[in-house]
């Protein structure tokens, strides 16, 4: 240890004056000076003597560090010695506590040494981020939790827990998602933990009043950005000090394995990116030299996957603004590849089974593409990564068909293919034959009609079909009288023929609607919102 850091586990009042010569100097060791001594002394020892038996001299190639416990003054030489440390103890200073402070420092120095080795066995074992974690709870002796930043736990060693305690009951219903509650999420914002630990020169210790425990919290950093953060919980014993010089070489050991696993490393990187591009020009990959290429880039994509594709006008997006938008994503691309594809951001995202696409990463992505002024489609879910290109075009096609639809039907950013996959089969059946003899009859009769008398029943059917047949809740989006609306729906049937009760009739006229959309011969006066048509 650091002969300063020594004099620290000293109060200040037992301390009366000092004379260091190299107060960084390291010390391995304390011991009393006795009789004799002066020929060997040690430059890395701490000494505690009387005035009395100071050396007359010392060699002038090694340092002396002495503690002087009862006041007496040193020999001239030896105070003007360019080589030494000395400390004088304040008058009524106990010895022995001093003594003991010290000792118990070179104590801790050896603890915090075994836990540190014991971290870095863990870390070479290759065993990966959860031994790491199994390791540092063991040794440490409390829970410890790995959380990226969307607030999903990657790794947690949390021990057995009180049934009745705050802590056991708030992780017990964390665990069944593996992602931090609303209620917490909303504390950590509000209180801007996030900000104050980035703020922090070390680890971050404060109370928290939703675990009603204090905790020890470091960012895991990852050329400057952070990734994740680690967490421990004064659970079984109150920290120590040397719990947050131990907790430093942890996180830098966490940010490693993240760097190196599928869960953070190839998110990034030149090798990641063309393996992608490669996949997105592939409409035939080989499925045995894609296994081969995704174990030479250590990942793992989980089982449902989806291509999410981030397109601007114009001429594209540049290398720099698509890793800017990137960066943005950051919280998103947990589990992914990303690449800049024919100056589109694409990125390929992997999900659990029960987790798929979650509501907050749909969210994130809305609020990047707000940001930047981008359209943005999502592939459906797919689970064989040499689909990959397949579900490029999937995702091209949500932005081309929801950027055409949403002037009718009010979408909003971002364009899920699932929701205009029938676009492309109208488009598809379009090149081949025309649509409009694809239509419903009694639909072209009733435009006929609007057209003749100026009326809006068309409208009216429209808003009528979707909301699943309710008088009610269409006359509040049309903002008619509900005797007004039965009047119409009266005409509407008396002009079509049909009664709008036959489920065959209903699918008939919206596939009919979607086509007369298409092709430009109807245009909804209302743009309502798919929220809007789902409230009750």
């Amino acid at each position: 240890m650091r002969f300063d850091g020594l004099l620290n586990r000293i109060p200040d009042a037992d301390i009366s004056s000092v004379s260091l010569a190299d107060p960084h100097c390291e010390v391995h060791n304390v011991s009393f000076l006795t009789t004799g001594d002066d020929n060997q002394l040690r430059e890395d020892v701490l000494y505690f003597c009387d005035s009395e038996l100071l050396p007359l001299h010392v060699c002038d190639a090694r340092l002396f560090n002495c503690i002087v416990v009862d006041g007496g003054p040193a020999p001239d030489k030896l105070s003007s010695h360019p080589n030494v440390n000395l400390v004088w103890l304040a008058p009524g200073a106990n010895l022995f506590a001093c003594y003991n402070a010290i000792q118990s420092a070179f104590l801790e120095d050896q603890e915090l040494t075994n836990i540190v080795q014991r971290l870095l066995s863990a870390h070479f074992s290759n065993q990966g981020l959860q031994y790491l974690i199994d390791e540092a709870a063991d040794v440490l002796d409390n829970p410890i939790v790995v959380i990226d930043t969307t607030y999903h736990y990657i790794a947690y060693r949390l021990g057995n827990l009180e049934e009745d305690s705050t802590f056991g009951r708030v992780m017990r219903q964390e665990m069944t998602t593996e992602t931090i509650l609303e209620e917490a999420v909303s504390y950590i914002r509000d209180s801007r933990i996030d900000s104050e630990i980035a703020k922090s020169k070390g680890p971050l210790v404060q109370h928290n009043k939703i675990l009603d425990l204090n905790t020890m919290t470091l960012a895991v950093m990852l050329h400057g950005v952070c990734v994740a953060h680690v967490m421990m919980v004064e659970y079984r014993h109150a920290f120590r000090t040397l719990d947050g010089e131990a907790f430093v070489h942890l996180a830098n050991f966490v940010g490693q394995e993240l760097q190196k696993s599928e869960i953070w490393g190839p998110t990034s990187g030149e090798r990641g990116s063309y393996f992608l591009e490669n996949l997105l020009g592939d409409r035939s990959p080989s499925a045995a030299v894609t296994r081969r290429r995704l174990k030479a880039l250590n990942f793992h994509p989980k089982p449902l996957l989806y291509v999410v594709c981030f397109h601007t006008p114009g001429e594209g997006l540049s290398q720099a603004q698509a890793e800017h938008v990137a960066g943005q994503l950051r919280p998103v691309l947990h589990h992914s590849l990303y690449t800049r594809y024919h100056q589109q951001l694409v990125a390929l995202i992997s999900r659990d089974e029960d987790e798929g696409l979650s509501e907050r990463s749909v969210r994130k992505i809305s609020e990047v593409a707000i940001l930047n002024n981008l359209s943005v489609g999502i592939s459906n879910a797919f689970r064989s990564i040499i689909e990959t290109r397949v579900a490029y075009d999937q995702a091209r096609a949500a932005i081309r068909y929801g950027s055409m639809t949403s002037r009718s039907l009010a979408d909003s950013q971002p364009f899920f293919y699932r929701n205009y996959a029938y676009m492309q089969m109208l488009d598809l059946t379009g090149r081949r034959m025309g649509l409009i003899n694809l239509c419903h009859p009694s639909l072209l009769s009733l435009m006929d009609y609007d057209e003749a008398h100026g009326g809006e029943l068309m409208e009216t059917l429209f808003c009528y079909l979707q909301t699943s047949g309710s008088t009610a809740r269409s006359a509040k989006l049309l903002n008619l009288h509900k005797n007004t609306m039965l009047y119409r729906m009266g005409r509407i049937r008396e002009v079509l023929g049909l009664d709008l009760t036959n489920g065959e009739d209903v699918f008939l006229l919206q596939v009919s609607f979607r086509a007369l959309i298409y092709l430009g011969l109807f245009q909804p006066r209302l743009n309502i919102s798919r929220d809007a048509l789902s409230e009750g």
